[in-house]
């Protein structure tokens, strides 16, 4: 049986050479004496016994028993926890102080410091079963502060449902939490799409007095709801903030103009805007005008927009780039190019630099005006400026190639898009350069670019498979068809009725009506796993079909 051991055979613990943890130790030499003549202050060996008690847990636990004649305190427990290197040994030397055979009891120090570390480490789950055992088991309740910080932490990690059920338990814990850690989570839940729940949640709160709203929590519930186009949930909410002391302010009415003119109701918008300006008790920016202006151009209003746009300048407002902008897509759109190119100037005359989506509007108006050769100059005056396209761009002026079957140039222009690394691909980019190759009967090239989509890491949608399915069977290449169908298929796009009608045609007048039956049966939903390859017979038809 091994002999009991006295406190200073435990300070003569053998660490291994270099060893980081002889920092924790005071050196003895084996005939040592316990310090001092006179007794070191209670909080010194406090200290002296933690860093004992660390070292003792994370190299010898065997001693750990003999530390009992110590009687360590709460405050020698939790200053031990001090020396973990990480959360996971802060856990553990939790476990081993707080549990036999020394059973300190934990301070709510030591709970806290823990769970801190382990929300700091990304271990919430971890925290949130300490934090019941704080509460439940100890009896400690936190602070306002605390439970802050740890609501916060979880919403931060995605669990937010657990951050709602301890801001809902501040009252039980006799704290008052502030507005800023409810307004958090309520904004997590919208950026989440969980709108509906945000919204009961908000309501459940301040019908239960659980914490007073303030005008951030009520601009971060209507622009919720306007998102998601429940506009007149937002007139309700924008009434009952003088229930609350709230007075809606120029964001409160910046977010439901801009919410009304997003879902058509421009007038109601443009009507908040007048009322704005009679009462004068918060006045518009340039955002809530720029709002209304984009409510009129997206109606085709353009009298209107450029109406607000006048009233706004009278008021001594000068226009930003996105009013700037807003109005030349405006005139773009409705084919009025003089117009989008007078606010251009007038723009640039102010000093207002133009941006990416300043040159994209210009050169998706003259597109749409046909006017092809004024768009490539604003392409090269946009690459003067040093501004970058982006993908928006790219995608305007190769979709105007394509639709007037220039196929070469919309390669060039697929080619140099190819070459940027900071623009992540998308199906509806390459779809019209797909699909100009197919109608030209240019299939092999059209694989090509498919080919070259794929290794970008941009997965075809259903657009690109039903492009290629129709231009193979206009080719007469069925085999290559029926193998694009099936593709389709198991990555799960679902063909409609044009693509399979088509399909089902080609394969008709090609003489393989055995595949018929197969191809219905997948399109209503059935496997395509008993298909089998056509043979090489088949693969080497090539005649051309009418679609």
């Amino acid at each position: 049986m091994r002999p009991p051991l006295d406190l200073h055979t435990l300070l003569r613990l053998r660490l291994p050479p270099r060893h980081p943890l002889h920092r924790l130790l005071h050196s003895h030499s084996p005939n040592d004496r316990p310090p001092p003549p006179q007794h070191p202050a209670p909080h010194d060996a406090e200290l002296w016994i933690a860093k004992a008690l660390s070292s003792a847990a994370f190299l010898r636990p065997h001693y750990l028993p003999a530390f009992r004649r110590l009687a360590p305190s709460q405050f020698a427990a939790a200053a031990a926890l001090r020396h973990a290197p990480c959360a996971s040994s802060a856990l553990q030397l939790f476990s081993s102080l707080h549990s036999f055979p020394l059973a300190i009891p934990p301070s709510a120090h030591s709970y806290r410091y823990v769970i801190s570390l382990m929300c700091q480490s990304g271990r919430q789950v971890d925290a949130l079963q300490l934090f019941d055992q704080m509460t439940d088991q100890s009896g400690y309740l936190p602070n306002a502060r605390f439970l802050s910080f740890l609501a916060g932490s979880c919403a931060s990690a995605g669990l937010l449902d657990a951050a709602a059920a301890l801001l809902s338990k501040a009252s039980q814990f006799g704290c008052s939490v502030e507005a800023y850690a409810y307004n958090k989570l309520i904004s997590s839940l919208m950026g989440c799409g969980r709108v509906q729940d945000a919204v009961a949640l908000f309501e459940g709160w301040i019908q239960g007095a659980v914490y007073a709203p303030d005008v951030w929590s009520f601009n971060v519930v209507i622009k919720g709801v306007c998102q998601v186009g429940d506009v007149q949930k937002a007139l309700e909410l924008v009434e009952r903030m003088h229930q609350f002391g709230c007075l809606p302010d120029t964001i409160t009415h910046n977010i439901l103009v801009n919410g009304l003119c997003r879902v058509n109701e421009v007038s109601k918008g443009h009507e908040v805007l007048r009322r704005l300006q009679r009462d004068g008790v918060c006045m518009p920016n340039v955002m809530t005008y720029t709002s209304v202006i984009s409510g009129y151009c997206k109606a085709g209003r353009m009298e209107d927009a450029v109406a607000v746009y006048d009233y706004m300048i009278a008021c001594g407002t000068s226009p930003n780039v996105v009013a700037y902008n807003v109005l030349i897509n405006g005139y773009g759109k409705a084919g009025n190019m003089g117009s989008a190119v007078a606010v251009y100037q007038q723009m640039i005359f102010h000093r207002c630099p133009p941006d990416v989506v300043t040159f994209s509007s210009l050169i998706d108006g003259y597109c749409r005006c046909s006017q092809l050769d004024d768009a490539m100059k604003t392409w090269t005056e946009m690459a003067q400026c040093q501004i970058q396209p982006n993908a928006h761009t790219f995608s305007i002026i190769i979709h105007t190639f394509c639709k007037q079957n220039r196929s070469v140039e919309a390669l060039r222009f697929l080619k140099e898009l190819n070459m940027r690394t900071d623009i992540a691909p998308q199906a509806f980019i390459y779809n019209p350069v797909i699909d100009v190759l197919c109608k030209g009967g240019k299939v092999d090239e059209a694989n090509t670019v498919l080919m070259e989509m794929e290794g970008k890491g941009c997965h075809p949608d259903k657009y690109t498979y039903t492009i290629l399915i129709i231009g193979h069977c206009m080719k007469g290449r069925i085999a290559e068809a029926i193998t694009f169908f099936h593709k389709m298929v198991e990555s799960g796009c679902t063909p409609d009725s044009i693509t399979v009608n088509s399909f089902i045609s080609c394969l008709l007048k090609s003489g393989m009506a055995s595949e018929v039956d197969h191809i219905m049966h997948i399109a209503s939903g059935g496997t395509s796993s008993s298909w089998r390859d056509p043979s090489p017979i088949t693969r080497r038809v090539d005649i051309s079909v009418d679609v």
